[in-house]
This record gives structure tokens, sequence and C-alpha cells, in this order.
């Protein structure tokens, strides 16, 4: 992880995304992949935001250009007991994991916040990172879809990926 960042020098995999708008989170009928990179504030120092690369159709479409500010300090601890690696016939307990994470997230805690613009339906994407939150050291991330972008349903939509460093 680049300068002990835990967004930088990992490939997320986008495997698992629940709600009829799941393919705003994830490509259909695919895994989706993609990097972030760190933009310095204006005095060079901390993150003020952070890029989002993919290759086109690893990712929805309406994650071009997508901005994701960093927000909260505090790291969310691994799920206990920790997560076996990802394979498709563990999703039940990734997606457990991932509900956990969602149910406990508060303004204190270490997220990403951009907004998605999937057709004219602008919706509040949050992304949370879990390190070490596997029994290889693999990251969790959530990604939870609020607001007119989830269908406007009162449950946000969430999506489940691992890192590849």
């Amino acid at each position: 992880m680049a300068n002990n960042d835990p967004w930088l020098g990992i490939t997320w995999k986008v495997y698992a995304a629940q709600g009829a708008s799941g393919p705003d989170l994830k490509p259909s009928g695919k895994e989706g992949a993609f990097t972030l990179s760190a933009v310095p504030g204006p005095a060079g120092g901390a993150t003020a935001y952070y890029t989002v690369n993919f290759t086109v159709g690893d990712m929805p479409s309406c994650w071009q250009g997508l901005l994701l500010y960093p927000q909260g300090t505090v790291q969310f601890p691994p799920p206990v007991p920790l997560l076996q690696p990802w394979r498709p016939s563990g999703d039940a307990a990734w997606l457990a994991a991932a509900e956990a994470v969602r149910q406990g997230l508060n303004a204190s805690m270490a997220r990403l916040e951009g907004v998605l613009y999937p057709g004219t339906n602008a919706g509040d994407l949050t992304l949370v990172c879990v390190p070490n939150a596997t029994t290889v050291g693999t990251p969790l991330l959530v990604l939870q879809l609020t607001g007119a972008a989830s269908g406007g349903s009162e449950r946000p939509l969430i999506g489940v990926a691992h890192g590849d460093n």
C-alpha cells in the first residue's frame, strides 16, 4: 500500500451488488475492477480527493470522472472471525460482513464519499475499506449507494469487493 494509504496500490475487485440498481455498482455479468489515484491538496500535503481509474467495461460508465473525498478517521476493525479468501461460493459471509460495516457506519468512520450520476438520478456513493479482513490479509471494500440512483428505496444498495495488491 502506497504510503500506508489503504486506498492506493490495490486493484479493487467488485464481485457482488445487491438490489435492482446493482449495475451502477459493478458491470452486469462480470466482476468489476478499478484502482484509485490520490490528488493532494493545494499545499501538497494530505490527499484532497481520489480519482477512479478503470478500463472501459470494467466498471459502469457512471463511474467515469467520479471523484471520491476522504471523510472520517477511525478505521473499521476486521471482522471476527476473519473472512476466508473470497471465492464465488463464499458470498454469504462477505455480504454479512458488508452489512455489519454498513450498520456501523457513522461520521467518524474512515471512508470515501462521492456522487454517481447514472442517467439523470444522482446517488451518494460511500466506500469503506476494512484492512486485513481475511485470513490472508486481504482488505474488504464495502460500497453503499443511496438516494435517487438506488431507486429511492429506504434501504441502500450494497456492493462488496476485495483488494488484490
